[in-house]
C-alpha cells in the first residue's frame, strides 16, 4: 500500500501568535481534519499526517490519527529525512513570501510523488501581479492592477481601490482604499512597496470555481460565493456557501475556464476567484486570483459531491466522470463549521 503524507504549513510549523499568518491556523487546520478523514475513508494508503506537537496531540487525542502516523516534522526542511520516491504528498500552504512553491521545491528533491501543482505554476499564481500580467496578455478581464510603488510616482487607477500583499493568502492584509493620504498613511508603514499592488475596486458578487486537474484533465467540480465581510474597511474572509445559482454559475465557470487554458503545470485542487458584476450578460465579470492549491471550499464541497472527493487523488480517470453533486446547499464557515440546506 502506497504512503501517502499530509502536510498544512500552519498547522505542521509551529507558529509565533504575533505572524500575519496565525489568523489562518484554525482554517489549516479544519481543512487538514477533513482531508484526514476523507483519506482515512478510502483505505488506500498509508496515511501519515505532519503535524507539530500541540496539533498532533490533538488528533491522537481526537482519533483521528495514531501516534504512529503522526510526523513531527523540521521546519527547515520538513520532508528530507521523512518522505521517499515511494511515497506521495499532497502539501497545502500559503503563497505568502514564496512558502508553498519553497516546500513544491523541498519535496520535488526527495523524489516523491507531488500531488500538488509544479513550484513554476504555484510561482506565476501566487504572485497576484504576475497573475494580472498573465491574464491581461490573454484578454481575461481582469481588474487594473499596480505594484503599490509605481503608483504612488504615477496613480493610474481611480479610487477607490483595493491595496494587498502581491503574494498574500486567505485575503491577509487586505484592505479597500478611499483616498490618495489613506493610502499614503499605509505606505508608510510597508518597508518593500513592490511587494504590494493596489487593484480596481469592483463592485459585483465575489465567487470562486474549483476545478481537480488530472494528466492535463481540468475537471469543474463547483461554484461557490465567497463570503468576504468588511472591518474597518479591511477584508475579513469568512467562509463561503455552494453551489451558485445556474446562471452566475454558468458565468463563473465560463470565465474561469478560459482563465486556465493553456496554464502549464496545474495538478490536483485548483481554485479560480472571480468577481460577478451586475450584468446578466457577464460583460462585467473579471477574475482576480487563480489558487494554485487546495481551497477552503474543499469543507464545503466534500458535503456536495457524491463521491468522496479524496477520490480524486488517487489517480483514478474514471472518478472524474462520476463526481455528480447531491443538490443540496451547503454553507461552510473557514473554521469547519457546516450547514446543510
Amino acid at each position: 500500500m502506497k504512503r501517502l503524507y499530509l502536510y498544512e504549513e500552519l498547522s505542521a510549523i509551529k507558529l509565533d501568535s504575533t505572524s500575519v499568518l496565525a489568523p489562518l491556523l484554525k482554517e489549516g487546520v479544519a481543512i487538514l481534519k477533513a482531508l484526514i478523514i476523507d483519506f482515512t475513508k478510502l483505505n488506500q494508503f498509508e496515511l501519515f499526517v505532519f503535524a507539530s506537537k500541540d496539533v498532533g496531540e490533538s488528533l491522537v487525542a481526537e482519533k483521528l490519527i495514531t501516534m504512529r502516523q503522526w510526523v513531527i516534522p523540521e521546519s527547515s526542511n520538513p520532508f528530507l529525512n521523512s518522505v521517499n520516491s515511494k511515497d506521495a504528498v499532497l502539501v497545502m500552504a500559503p503563497e505568502s513570501d514564496g512558502i508553498l512553491a519553497n516546500r513544491i521545491k523541498q519535496l520535488n528533491e526527495t523524489g516523491a510523488q507531488n500531488l500538488n501543482c509544479s513550484d513554476e505554476a504555484i510561482s506565476l499564481a501566487g504572485d497576484k501581479y504576475q497573475t494580472f500580467l498573465y491574464l491581461n496578455r490573454l484578454g481575461i478581464p481582469t481588474p487594473a492592477t499596480m505594484l503599490l510603488g509605481n503608483f504612488l510616482k504615477a496613480p493610474q487607477i481611480s479610487f477607490p481601490l483595493v491595496l494587498k500583499p502581491r503574494d498574500g493568502a486567505g485575503a491577509t492584509d487586505t484592505f479597500r482604499i478611499k483616498s490618495i493620504k489613506i493610502l499614503e498613511d499605509k505606505a508608510s508603514s510597508i518597508l518593500n512597496l513592490d511587494q504590494w499592488i493596489v487593484q480596481e475596486f469592483k463592485e459585483g458578487i465575489a465567487a470562486s470555481y474549483c476545478f481537480f486537474v488530472h494528466k492535463g484533465q481540468c475537471k469543474p467540480i463547483v461554484s461557490s460565493f465567497q463570503n468576504m465581510e468588511a472591518f474597518d474597511n479591511q477584508f475579513i474572509y469568512q467562509g463561503g456557501s455552494l453551489p451558485l445559482p445556474l446562471d452566475l454559475e454558468y458565468r463563473a465557470l465560463n470565465l474561469a475556464q478560459r482563465s486556465l487554458n493553456g496554464f502549464v503545470g496545474l495538478n490536483g485542487w485548483v481554485g479560480v476567484d472571480l468577481i460577478l458584476g451586475p450584468e446578466i450578460s457577464g460583460l462585467k465579470d473579471f477574475v482576480f486570483e487563480i489558487n494554485p492549491r487546495l481551497t477552503t471550499s474543499y469543507l464545503g464541497v466534500r458535503h456536495y459531491l457524491q463521491i468522496n472527493p479524496a477520490s480524486l487523488w488517487t489517480g483514478n480517470d474514471l472518478l472524474l466522470s462520476q463526481s455528480g453533486r447531491k443538490g443540496n446547499n451547503i454553507i461552510y464557515s473557514k473554521n469547519g463549521v457546516i450547514e446543510i440546506k
